[in-house]
């Protein structure tokens, strides 16, 4: 057995890498046209069942980022299928749920910007789809915001008790053990003891991004649901673009922005 083996209590056989790097390709390359196709010539029905296909698709992938949470939590610490362009906005493995949010908010308020140029119609394929939002989109809309809030707070906490504690536990161990495998061994114990509710934070942490985009899809009509979803995928894609981490990676800001 490795020396290091404890820093994974239990190792899945297979890493969420390739299960990412399957899913994005199956949203890039079927769901997606499938969804904007639809958008464009299905009738409600068979859009609102394209609709559920595609919602379906992000609820497997968070709960398959439930499972490798469960599995080895070491993989969501440092998720390498993430790019230095998604990284800054990750949290505890995956996108920040305020972006649920924010994309929602973007789409109700980009039409008063509209409006105010003259511009009556947000969607050529579907004309007003976010002009009249009702009174229940925009009351939970509010509800999610402010229950982010109050929920996030709380999950950041327990995540800075947990680290401050561990690593408060580790100097302790480190200082008072003889000898590489005592050293090993204590930490290994410190390790085992964090560890579920390490994997506890990671769970509330993704139940949160799942129950928004539920609570999402739940608020909007078919047509709102679909244009979201559609909006949703292409965040997602959009920076996983190779030339655009390309560009990103080889650009330079000088020293003097950094200090200033």
């Amino acid at each position: 057995m490795s020396k290091l083996s404890w820093i994974g209590v239990k190792k899945s056989s297979r890493l969420f890498k390739d299960f990412y790097e399957e899913w994005i390709t199956a949203l890039k390359n079927t769901l997606l046209p499938l969804l904007s196709r639809s958008i464009m010539v299905s009738p409600p029905e068979l859009l609102s069942t394209h609709v559920q296909m595609f919602h379906h698709h992000f609820q497997t992938y968070y709960q398959t980022l439930d499972l490798a949470a469960s599995e080895d939590v070491s993989q969501l610490l440092f998720p390498t299928w993430h790019n230095s362009i998604q990284k800054p906005f990750l949290w505890f493995g995956d996108f920040h749920p305020s972006i649920f949010t924010n994309l929602l908010r973007s789409l109700l308020n980009n039409d008063d910007d509209d409006d105010e140029d003259g511009v009556t119609e947000k969607s050529a394929d579907y004309p007003l789809v976010w002009k009249y939002p009702s009174k229940n989109l925009i009351s939970k809309v509010e509800e999610m915001e402010c229950g982010l809030r109050s929920i996030l707070p709380g999950i950041m906490n327990r995540y800075r008790v947990l680290q401050s504690g561990f690593i408060d536990k580790v100097g302790y161990d480190w200082i008072h053990s003889t000898g590489k495998n005592e050293i090993l061994r204590a930490i290994s114990g410190d390790v085992c003891v964090q560890m579920d509710e390490l994997v506890s934070v990671f769970l509330d942490a993704n139940r949160l991004r799942r129950s928004i985009l539920m609570e999402i899809i739940s608020a909007t009509d078919v047509y709102q649901s679909a244009l979201y979803l559609q909006g949703l995928a292409q965040f997602f894609l959009g920076f996983s673009d190779v030339e655009l981490v390309k560009e990103f990676e080889q650009c330079k800001i000088p020293l003097t922005l950094i200090i200033r």
